[in-house]
């Protein structure tokens, strides 16, 4: 294992907090992870007092799944306990999404002057560098080397690289939650996408994110997928309706322990 991190000095040591507890956690069908911080699948499988602990422990942690209804009950019982809570939408989509990737690469492929690289065990540490360099500078927090180079568990990572070697666009999918959780089993996260502003206009974060919706679901039969949206971000909105997602009526909402994460926020 790599054990690669990126990041301000909390992000990686946010990082590192998160890949230590996956190893804790690991076989436990209660607990997700794809390659920031151990979270609860859903709000039935631990209290509130219980992801608090979580997110003092890593730093930051979240519920996936919580009814749009309950999300100012679950950040109020955050806030009350000294962390600072916040929300993402969760969209998701199955056999939509991945007839979206193919309409959508059908009609669209990368330019010419950039190439298509997949990050594995032999990916090298300058292309993870470059890599984590473009997706900081769009506020988009890389996951762990470990996942994005798919040796902890079913996960893509995929990388356009320009003629001078450097990263100028990505997109990643990983299995969202343990394969025995009795609701998320046979779900990917899918999200990381992030374009060098120098390139934006292509269509790049589009192109890629469909190639790694068709990666996952070739390779780890995995198609299920969903993500995390700020509310009122139109451009991510628009790439998800784009790729087949939907709100789901559901909420990741998280919360950052104020002493070990200043920003308050993991990630874009």
């Amino acid at each position: 294992m790599f054990n690669e991190v990126f990041g301000s000095d909390e992000q990686r040591a946010l990082l590192r907090r998160g890949r230590a507890m996956a190893d804790l956690t690991r076989e436990d069908p209660r607990y997700s992870y794809y390659g920031r911080t151990v979270l609860l699948s859903t709000p039935e499988d631990g209290d509130i007092d219980q992801l608090a602990a979580l997110c003092r422990l890593q730093g930051y942690s979240s519920y996936s799944c919580v009814p749009v209804a309950d999300i100012d009950a679950v950040k109020q019982g955050l806030d009350t306990r000294g962390l600072a809570a916040m929300h993402y939408l969760r969209w998701e989509g199955s056999n939509t999404a991945l007839v979206a990737a193919d309409a959508i690469l059908a009609e669209h492929t990368l330019p010419t002057d950039l190439r298509l690289v997949r990050l594995d065990a032999n990916t090298r540490a300058d292309v993870m560098t470059s890599l984590a360099e473009m997706c900081l500078g769009c506020g988009v927090l890389p996951a762990s080397g470990d996942v994005l180079r798919g040796l902890m568990f079913p996960a893509v990572c995929l990388a356009a690289m320009d003629d001078a070697g450097r990263v100028v666009s990505c997109a990643a999918s990983a299995r969202y939650a343990h394969p025995g959780h009795p609701t998320l089993g046979r779900q990917a996260w899918w999200g990381m996408l992030a374009t060098d502003p120098a390139r934006r206009g292509e269509r790049l974060a589009l192109i890629l994110g469909a190639l790694a919706m068709q990666a996952m679901e070739q390779t780890s039969g995995l198609g299920d997928f969903m993500t995390g949206v700020v509310p009122g971000n139109t451009a991510s909105e628009a790439v998800c309706k784009r790729l087949g997602l939907a709100p789901s009526g559901q909420a990741i909402v998280g919360a950052a322990d104020p002493m070990s994460l200043t920003s308050g926020q993991m990630t874009k």
